[in-house]
């Protein structure tokens, strides 16, 4: 889940990484208003500043995170938190089905692990 919020929010300390407010997110975003009721390839819209499509909206992305109701005792070096409720994991991002607010960079989201929708995905990730 740090790791998410760090690349979602790329740099930035606003609503979303762009800026606060939602008059540009459109431009950077699949959500309710403006996806057609459906999920949308990636790189269609504006990249963030690291370079890195769909932060925000298109699909709610699974992290390895269990629920965790605050960020009390959250690990402090960006690991994934494997304590909690984890028959809950954390989802961040909001999805093409959702309204602006639930695509800020530090709204956080949870569902059964056994939970399978049309807006929910994953993102790969590699490292070198």
């Amino acid at each position: 889940e740090a790791e998410w919020e760090y690349a979602a929010r790329a740099g930035s300390t606003t609503d979303f990484s762009f800026g606060n407010g939602e008059k540009q997110l459109a431009e950077y975003a699949w959500f309710g208003q403006n996806s057609g009721d459906k999920t949308h390839s990636v790189g269609l819209k504006k990249p963030n500043a690291f370079g890195l499509y769909d932060m925000h909206g298109n699909v709610w992305e699974w992290t390895q995170d269990c629920w965790n109701k605050n960020y009390s005792k959250a690990p402090k070096d960006g690991s994934a938190w494997t304590t909690g409720d984890c028959s809950l994991r954390v989802v961040r991002g909001g999805s093409w089905f959702f309204n602006p607010s639930y695509l800020r960079s530090a709204n956080r989201g949870r569902d059964s692990t056994a939970s399978r929708s049309f807006y929910f995905g994953f993102r790969v990730a590699r490292t070198n």
